[in-house]
């Protein structure tokens, strides 16, 4: 009991922010599950994981297929696929993983503001760590089976470890931070190319000492994380003929990307990409489409259009990245809710690039309560991105060689520069949400002191 109080009084904070984010998503969950039952927590990416794991479990094969043959895949990685086995062999069900994944979920706030103490004072980590509590596409995503689940904290303690080395200079934690990290790949692979981040900081922290100290740590941080892969690496390679580590990852990114080029160039129209994806292979079985050689032709034709469209390619990534910064997915969150006028978010959008100020106004005044808290939700993205370039320029201006703010920026443009030109920009933006959110209580603090201090 006394080990107990112990750790209760030098965690409070942790605690009440992994307690406030469970009650959220417990709530999230209960009211979602009300209106559809539990089965919305196993759709889409949910779907196929079930697949997967059923096959582990029945046929001992990494496949995404519902039927005999079972031909193997490194469409998904399998880390968040053996975690859902385990569960289900344990429940024998699926409906446990909703709960378990939640509360693993839910330590991302007090991870968040670890992390945020590492570079910041206290009180800006713990605004920031609620802000990430509490943000609804955090809440909404915890339920679902969807990487994300596991994938974030396991991200975020990659990174408190990470941001422990930086600040100590032990080289224990670089090294469980490339661990980590190795795991978190095997989860999702958008951070494969992170280690390389936090290799080069590392070079760069051991160079005061020697060159030879910072290249040893540096490619010993590569090698621990090559290693965590290595396993998963030589079974495709054995498998499947190849060494990367998803095709979806690489090919399927690809392609995906050329998708979106396309739709912007105003090729295509509302077609989703894989109704495009089957005209190319001349097939609609989704399992085959997703299979190595099959992403592979994919990835050729992506390639192409890439190509031959290259600076319609780099326009359209710039402005993607931008807009990652600004735009959400709520809407599909009071969808789900049933919540009346669930798309008026685009309508809002509209009235504000055509300047028609006297149609918003009209649309504030007629429709639903939920509406208009959904209208507020427009502007939540660019209020915390402008807040953030305050943040960062205050850091930049204080010290530009400091090595935490480097390291912040780089975070927050790795993932917008993989992942910015997908769908689902608020699933994505969980990556970053947690330098944004502390940046963003860093910013609103320098404001508040400058208009204190203005008075």
């Amino acid at each position: 009991m006394k080990l107990i109080n112990q750790f209760y009084k030098s965690h409070k904070k942790e605690i009440f922010l992994f307690f406030l984010m469970f009650a959220l998503e417990l709530a999230m969950i209960f009211v979602l599950s009300q209106k559809h039952g539990l089965s919305i927590f196993f759709r889409s990416d949910g779907t196929e994981y079930q697949t997967l794991v059923k096959n582990i479990i029945n046929s001992g094969e990494f496949s995404l297929d519902r039927q005999a043959p079972f031909f193997p895949t490194d469409y998904r990685t399998p880390g968040y696929p053996f975690w859902l086995a385990i569960i289900y062999l344990i429940f024998k069900s699926f409906a446990p993983a909703i709960f378990i994944g939640a509360t693993v979920f839910a330590l991302s706030a007090p991870l968040v503001y670890l992390i945020g103490k590492e570079i910041f004072k206290e009180k800006i980590a713990f605004w920031g760590a609620v802000l990430f509590a509490i943000e609804p596409w955090a809440i909404f995503q915890s339920g679902f089976l969807a990487a994300e689940q596991i994938f974030l904290p396991f991200l975020l303690f990659s990174i408190y470890l990470f941001c422990r080395y930086l600040k100590s200079e032990n080289n224990t934690y670089v090294y469980w931070a490339s661990f980590f990290l190795g795991l978190t790949a095997l989860i999702r692979p958008a951070v494969l190319y992170l280690i390389l981040v936090f290799a080069i900081f590392a070079f760069i922290s051991e160079q005061k000492y020697s060159l030879f100290r910072a290249l040893k740590t540096s490619v010993l941080t590569i090698l621990i994380f090559i290693a965590v892969l290595s396993p998963w690496l030589i079974r495709n390679k054995i498998v499947l003929n190849t060494w990367q580590m998803s095709s979806t990852a690489s090919n399927g990114v690809i392609y995906i990307e050329s998708w979106a080029l396309n739709k912007y160039l105003g090729k295509i129209g509302d077609e989703h990409e894989w109704e495009k994806a089957a005209q190319i292979l001349g097939t609609y079985d989704f399992g085959s489409m997703k299979r190595a050689d099959k992403t592979k032709i994919l990835a050729d034709y992506g390639i192409k259009e890439i190509k031959d469209n290259k600076m319609a390619f780099v326009a359209m990534h710039l402005k993607s990245m931008a807009l990652f910064f600004v735009k959400n997915s709520y809407g599909n969150i009071f969808l789900d809710l049933k919540i009346k006028n669930s798309n008026v978010q685009s309508k809002v959008g509209s009235f504000v690039f055509q300047k028609d100020f006297y149609g918003l106004l009209n649309l504030l005044k007629n429709t639903t309560f939920g509406s208009r808290f959904l209208i507020l939700l427009f502007f939540f993205w660019p209020v915390i991105t402008i807040l953030s370039v305050l943040g960062i320029f205050d850091m930049f201006i204080k010290n530009y060689r400091n090595v935490f703010f480097w390291f912040l920026v780089f975070w927050i443009l790795y993932f917008p520069a993989l992942m910015s030109d997908l769908l689902d920009e608020s699933r994505y933006k969980l990556s970053i949400s947690a330098p944004l959110f502390v940046l963003a209580v860093s910013g609103f603090y320098k404001l508040k002191d400058f208009f204190f201090k203005t008075q």
